[in-house]
């Protein structure tokens, strides 16, 4: 069993590197997945974790064996406190269904949500089944108290230059080993706390997942080409979003990719639209001010590029984070709202549209 494998050697390796908590996640993992692997069930039996009585499709597993290299080759030296990692490509999942696979929720509803009716429906269900039932993508207008929108575009204005520092992929010579960084891309950020307000709001969307965001500005020619958003990381000890359930040292992963729109009156003539490249015909989402786009990842996706003499483009991004280990590729294949740069890329080099 390949699979059951990828366990094997994902615990080993995870292991290796000091990371005891995502091992024996990992070795939970594979033992829901495969009850009956004599491995699995040798290395529970050794580490004394209790193997689960009945077979449950997981929430996540591995992904196709190949992250066990990778950690093996590219993260173990690299992955310290402090530094963004992971893999163009990886496949993380949503986690909020505790159940099998079997609960995943077919899309069929407007993917175009007001404010009131979001909040609403966001305290009811939660925001990872809001978006599998609009196919693994919504827009929120009005998103946020008109008051907020309007202080929090007002600081971005009012930030100094010095206060934005370069997010260019020129500046990175790292074979794709960093994940989302292999993307090309170029826009300025802002990781200050002049946005707490705001970003505390934006993690209220799913308080239970660990929430990293700060503020972009996208200027003429600003960019960034397909990626998926799919990464995992280390929280340092400096990370003022550490807690008690998400300690310093947690491996997390990306789940939901949020962006908060902050600029007023965009034309798509400008460029930026955010393409939404999961489905056969790509989708552009023309930014507007006050609105929110959320997704679960990995979804493959890019920002078009500005226009010569375009206005500043203002966004409050991030994602919302949680220490589950990615699905299999064929776990994958039953989760419609997801889809990563390599099968995008894979379907291009064949012909595909």
């Amino acid at each position: 069993a390949a699979d059951a494998d990828y366990f094997v050697k994902a615990y080993a390796d995870f292991q290796e590197m000091g990371l005891e908590g995502a091992a024996r996640e990992v070795l939970r993992e594979g033992l829901v997945s495969y009850p009956g692997s004599p491995a699995l069930l040798k290395l529970a039996n050794e580490v004394g974790l209790p193997v689960p009585s009945c077979q449950q499709a997981p929430s996540f597993g591995g992904y196709d064996g190949s992250i066990a290299g990778l950690l093996a080759a590219s993260v173990r030296d690299q992955l310290a406190p402090g530094n963004l990692q992971g893999r163009t490509g990886a496949m993380p999942a949503p986690s909020s269904c505790d159940g099998p696979l079997s609960c995943s929720i077919p899309p069929s509803k407007d993917p175009e949500m007001q404010g009131p009716e979001f909040w609403q429906e966001l305290k009811a269900h939660g925001l990872e089944v809001l978006l599998r039932e609009r196919g693994g993508l919504l827009r929120v207008s009005d998103a946020l108290p008109a008051e907020l929108a309007e202080r929090s575009l007002e600081t971005l204005r009012g930030l100094e230059a010095s206060e934005w520092l370069e997010s260019n992929s020129a500046q990175y010579d790292d074979k794709g080993v960093h994940g989302d960084k292999a993307a090309k891309h170029w826009f300025y950020r802002y990781d200050g706390d002049q946005l707490d307000d705001a970003m505390q709001t934006l993690h209220s969307l799913d308080p239970q997942r660990f929430p990293s965001f700060q503020a972009a500005k996208y200027e003429s020619s600003g960019n960034l080409c397909a990626h998926d958003d799919s990464n995992f990381f280390q929280i340092h000890t400096s990370d003022k979003n550490r807690s008690q359930r998400y300690p310093a040292g947690s491996v997390l992963f990306r789940k939901i990719a949020v962006i908060y729109y902050l600029t007023k009156d965009w034309q798509q003539e400008y460029g930026g639209s955010l393409m939404d490249l999961h489905a056969e015909e790509p989708k552009h989402l023309v930014p507007r001010f006050n609105s929110i786009v959320a997704f679960l990842v990995p979804r493959v996706h890019q920002v078009e590029e500005l226009a010569i003499g375009c206005p500043p483009r203002f966004t409050l991004f991030g994602w919302l984070s949680d220490d589950k280990v990615y699905p299999s590729a064929a776990q994958l294949r039953e989760m419609p709202w997801l889809s990563t740069l390599e099968a995008h890329t894979a379907k291009g080099s064949s012909g595909g549209s």
